[in-house]
This record gives C-alpha cells, sequence and structure tokens, in this order.
C-alpha cells in the first residue's frame, strides 16, 4: 500500500497561494487597463475641448470666456496628470503582483517536485515488495 505524500497539505496550500496570486493579478490588469482607459478618455477630452477653444478664438471670444477656456484646461491637465501617476501606480502593483504569482508558482513547483519523487519512491517500493511475494 503507498504511503500518503507527508508534504500533501503544503502541496495543496501552494496551490491555493498560486490560484489566489492569478485572480489578485487579473484583478490588478483590469484595474491598470481601467485606469489606462480613463487616460485615454481625458487626453480625447483634453483635445477636443482644445480643438472648441481654437474654433470660438476664431470667431472671436471675450476675454472672460478665454480665461475660462484656460481655466478648464489647466483643470483638466492636472487630472490628467493624476490620471498618469494612477496608470503609473497600477503598472507598479501589477509588475509586484506578478513577481508575487511568480514566486508563488515556483513554491508549487518545488512541492509538486517532491510530491513526484515520492510517487516514484512509493512505486519502486510497491514494485520491490510484489517482486520480494513472486520470488
Amino acid at each position: 500500500m503507498a504511503r500518503k505524500f507527508p508534504l500533501q497539505p503544503l502541496l495543496d496550500l501552494s496551490q491555493n497561494n498560486v490560484d489566489s496570486a492569478a485572480k489578485n493579478l487579473q484583478a490588478l490588469k483590469v484595474r491598470w487597463n481601467d485606469a489606462e482607459e480613463k487616460l485615454k478618455q481625458l487626453l480625447t477630452y483634453r483635445e477636443s475641448y482644445r480643438e472648441r477653444l481654437r474654433e470660438s478664438g476664431s470667431g472671436g471670444t471675450s476675454a472672460m470666456a478665454l480665461r475660462d477656456f484656460q481655466l478648464f484646461l489647466a483643470k483638466l491637465d492636472t487630472a490628467i496628470k493624476l490620471q498618469q501617476d494612477e496608470v503609473t501606480r497600477c503598472q507598479s502593483r501589477w509588475g509586484d503582483g506578478q513577481q508575487e504569482w511568480l514566486r508563488q508558482r515556483g513554491k508549487l513547483k518545488a512541492f509538486d517536485t517532491l510530491s513526484q519523487r515520492h510517487r516514484r519512491a512509493e512505486e519502486k517500493r510497491e514494485n520491490q515488495i510484489e517482486q520480494k511475494e513472486q520470488d
């Protein structure tokens, strides 16, 4: 009768950790993609707003309206800068998450290798027992 792999609970835990790290990595990628999409929207909106400023400027605009346009563009530029920072943070978090997943996967591979060695040793032991019984 084959003996149970003594480190099976650790192998199972490692598999759970890899699965958890993979789910976390996926969630981080979604957040990163969302942040990039928001940044693209802000950039598109800024360009659209600048075009409207150019169009209204060619037809004559009051100084107050021009100032309002410029103030709004400045606020929009601030929002874009903040969103760029968020994209950078998301990218960094994703990189950290990827490193964690790789670390957990390495542990799982190590325990899996030990499990395979145990299984081969048990098969060899059982074959030897069988051989003795046949002799």
